[in-house]
């Protein structure tokens, strides 16, 4: 591969760190350090695991990678999941994330 940026799954990475950020900036400033960074930094994951894999010699090495992102893909998952029991967040924001979480497990 000449470069992760080429791969469809990580821009979806891409765009789904972009709404993470969209829906955890609304949330209240005092849920920071317990919500926000671990939900953001688990959208990170994603992406930056995928792009590190693609760059790995070997298929093994690559599904070790895939393999993390997935993980990280789980997390975002649950949070997000978690989120509308907790605050008000926007219900469209949730389905396109849903809608994203959807596309980058295929």
């Amino acid at each position: 591969m000449d470069s992760h940026c080429q791969l469809h799954v990580w821009r979806l990475a891409g765009a789904l760190t972009s709404l993470v950020y969209r829906i955890t900036d609304r949330l209240p400033e005092h849920q920071r350090l317990v919500v926000t960074v671990r939900l953001q930094r688990a959208a990170w994951s994603v992406q930056n695991n995928i792009a590190e894999g693609s760059a790995r010699q070997g298929r093994r090495e690559m599904r070790k990678f895939i393999g993390y992102a997935i993980g990280s893909l789980a997390q975002v998952d649950s949070m997000l999941g978690t989120l509308p029991a907790v605050y008000a967040v926007d219900a469209g924001e949730l389905k396109d994330a849903g809608d994203l979480l959807r596309r980058i497990k295929l």
